[in-house]
Formats: C-alpha cells, sequence, structure tokens
C-alpha cells in the first residue's frame, strides 16, 4: 500500500477545501485545511507530519480579514521558506487557483494549478514527485557544499547515494560499524572520480579486475603528495586534507574485524566530517588544476 503524504491545504472556500479532502483520499493524500494563512501556517509550524502545502492564489492572510488578498500568495510562499531554512526541512509547496493569469510572476518560483478537474489530477501527481525529493532535498539544506562534486560531474551521480547514506545515519544517530563500510565507499568513490574523469591518480593504482577498485594506500599516499610506486601528484593539497584522506583510509580499515553491529560512535562521526571537508575540497581543486574537466 502507497504511504499517505500529508498536505496542508490554505483557501477561504470551505467547500471547495470539503471537496478536494474527499477526492486527495483516493490518491493517498490526507489534506487538512485552513481557511487563512495566520492559522494554516499555525498548522505547519505545529504539526512536523505535514510534507506538502496548497496555497490559493487569492486568499485571507488572517483569520478576521473579511476581503481575499492577491499578496496572500506571496506572503505564505515566503513564511515557508523562512521557516523551512531555519529548520533545516525542505517543505514543497504549489499554488492552485482559479485565476492563473495574475500569478504570471510566480513562474519559476512555484508550481500553479487551476482549479479544474483536469488539473486537479497533475497537481496531485506533482505533489508525489516532490514528496519522492523531499528527504533528498532536507539532507541538502544542511550540508549543500558535500554535494558540489556530483552537482559539477567531478563524482559520478551514481556515488551520490553513499554521501545521502551517511548522511541520513548521522541524524538517525546509528553508529553500527557497517556504516563505516559506507564511508569506505565513499571515500574509494572519491579517489576513482580523481581517476576517472579527472585525471589526477594514476590507474596502475586501480584493479580492473574488481572494478576499478582503488588501492587505498597508494591513492592515499599519492594524495598525500608523497612518491607512490615511481608517481608523485606534484599539486599543492592543504595539510588539512591530506591528514582527512589518511585518518579515513586507516578508520575505515582499522575496525574490519568487529562485527557488523558494533558501536563505532566517534570514529563514525569524525570520518563523516572529514569526508565533507574533501567534499568541499574536492571543487576547488579540479578548478584550479583541471579546469577543462569541470
Amino acid at each position: 500500500m502507497a504511504a499517505i503524504i500529508k498536505v496542508l491545504l490554505v483557501d477561504d472556500k470551505e467547500d471547495y477545501c470539503q471537496s478536494l479532502v474527499g477526492v486527495g483520499r483516493l490518491s493517498n493524500l490526507n489534506i487538512v485545511y485552513r481557511l487563512d494563512w495566520e492559522t494554516g501556517f499555525e498548522v505547519l509550524t505545529n504539526n512536523p507530519s505535514i510534507e506538502f502545502v496548497i496555497l490559493d492564489g487569492k486568499g485571507k492572510i488572517e483569520e478576521d480579514q473579511e476581503v481575499e488578498k492577491d499578496n496572500f500568495v506571496f506572503k505564505a510562499i515566503k513564511d515557508i521558506t523562512q521557516w523551512s531554512e531555519k529548520n533545516k526541512k525542505h517543505i514543497p509547496y504549489c499554488v492552485n487557483t482559479g485565476f492563473i493569469e495574475r500569478f504570471e510572476a510566480l513562474d519559476g518560483n512555484a508550481r500553479i494549478f487551476q482549479k479544474t478537474e483536469k488539473d486537479r489530477g497533475v497537481m496531485f501527481q506533482f505533489i508525489k514527485d516532490e514528496i519522492a525529493q523531499s528527504h533528498y532535498r532536507t539532507l541538502r539544506m544542511s550540508y549543500d557544499e558535500a554535494f558540489a562534486p556530483f552537482d559539477l560531474n567531478i563524482m559520478a551521480k551514481t556515488h551520490e547515494p553513499l554521501l545521502i547514506e551517511i548522511i541520513t545515519v548521522l541524524n538517525n544517530t546509528d553508529y553500527a560499524k557497517k556504516n563505516l563500510n559506507v564511508q569506505r565507499d565513499l571515500l574509494e568513490a572519491v579517489f576513482k572520480s580523481l581517476n576517472n574523469p579527472i585525471p589526477c591518480i594514476p590507474t596502475a593504482f586501480f584493479d580492473a579486475t574488481k572494478k576499478n577498485k582503488p588501492n587505498l594506500e597508494s591513492c592515499t599516499r599519492f594524495m598525500e603528495d608523497r612518491d607512490t610506486n615511481g608517481h608523485k601528484l606534484n599539486k599543492p593539497v592543504p595539510q588539512s586534507i591530506k591528514s582527512a584522506f589518511r585518518k579515513l583510509k586507516e578508520s575505515t580499515s582499522e575496525y574490519s574485524h568487529l562485527s557488523d553491529e558494533a558501536t563505532l560512535k566517534l570514529p563514525f562521526l569524525s570520518n563523516t566530517f572529514l569526508l565533507m571537508e574533501i567534499l568541499e575540497w574536492l571543487p576547488e581543486f579540479v578548478k584550479k588544476h583541471y579546469p577543462n574537466y569541470i
């Protein structure tokens, strides 16, 4: 059974709200509504289960307001954005209006849907699609810089789920040893990216018979700018980054004899932020020394 999505609807037409609540159930949307933004925003800020907000184009900002205002939707979007940034929680939204031509200024900032049966189905699908990406976007809000190598195609998008898994585990305070294996996989992905597409680490340090698995010691020595089997980086790398590579290599190998469920809180926390430092540094390194590859 598909998961139920909790949606907040803010629209001053109660009969429309009630009709949308009923139809929403058929699409696994649990819609709660308020008739003005003042009380609607209270629901959003006090109910952590709200995942999406539907805004009327014209509505009432305050509960005792008698006349609908065009600035209602702009006020609501501003409040949602500020609350999301403050609480590091991505809350997607859309505008659902019978006056679509009045909101052309929102184009590019919010999806706009007409209050028609045809557009309603499209809107419901949009909600589901946005929620599918919401976890990813929430994670990025706190650690956006670490995603830059993937955004710039320095690292393959196929390795991005490793970073997502590490941040998710960090947020869930799950410090089992098995999660250090994920950190090692991400470290290997960094080394792979510095061989292909970035022609930095020599191919000799990768095992073609094992899907180009990197030799961690050789790659680490090379990034420390030390002579490694006749190869040397000869490019400046901050000492903090050299140390990060070394600590990660040793830490993700040192505990291999332990069971996957052994608790390794401090090594996991330390490794996580060292990986973040490397991922934030990597685009600067590539832009300076391999500008044609970015």
